[in-house]
């Protein structure tokens, strides 16, 4: 009997060795499953209702925050990000507005605070490229108009980011805690 079982134990602990060693490479496989399931949750929709910015929204005017239609969502997002960006700034893309932790909802409001917290909506706001907290809208030099670029992230759950953080550090915190996302894009010259 006894020369039976040694054989058996072999293949057992051969099949258990394949079974652990196929799990190693399946357990990345399953998040790399996951990343791809949340990738192809559709995109958002973003609209800002204009394609170039009212003088209100600029420095030119009032400079309040545009309000940003947002359709899509998911049901799974935890808070929405948002940054918006100059592309064309002669030394290059410059930072106009990073807010996070925005409750995922289909609009946002026009003209939120520049504070670094605020509570309607409740966010949390980052510095921008003048080193200003908030929204600072379009200011571009004299001449050619500028393209903005505003970029909506939903994301897993809120960030652990403190208030008043620049573009690198929001980039870093949401790295792979995107759900979905979306841009909308409109011009301002002067």
């Amino acid at each position: 009997g006894a020369v039976m079982t040694l054989p058996l134990i072999l293949a057992a602990s051969a099949i258990f060795a394949s079974a652990f060693a196929a799990a190693a490479p399946q357990a990345s496989s399953t998040s790399g499953d996951e990343a791809a399931e949340d990738l192809s949750l559709p995109g958002l929709n973003v609209s800002l209702g204009f394609d170039s910015f009212p003088e209100r929204q600029t420095c030119d005017g009032e400079d309040l925050s545009p309000p940003v239609e947002i359709s899509g969502l998911d049901e799974s997002a935890g808070s929405i990000a948002i940054i918006l960006e100059d592309p064309d700034a002669p030394r290059g893309t410059f930072v106009h507005w990073l807010i996070w932790n925005l409750v995922p909802s289909a609009s946002i409001p026009e003209g939120i605070p520049p504070l670094e917290e605020v509570s309607a909506p409740e966010a949390v706001q980052g510095r921008n490229g003048f080193g200003d907290v908030g929204y600072s809208g379009p200011c571009p030099p004299a001449g050619i108009s500028h393209r903005y670029v505003l970029k909506v992230f939903a994301l897993d759950s809120k960030l652990d980011l403190p208030p008043g953080s620049g573009r690198s550090e929001l980039e870093a915190a949401m790295v792979g805690r995107v759900l979905q996302s979306g841009e909308a894009v409109a011009t301002y010259g002067r």
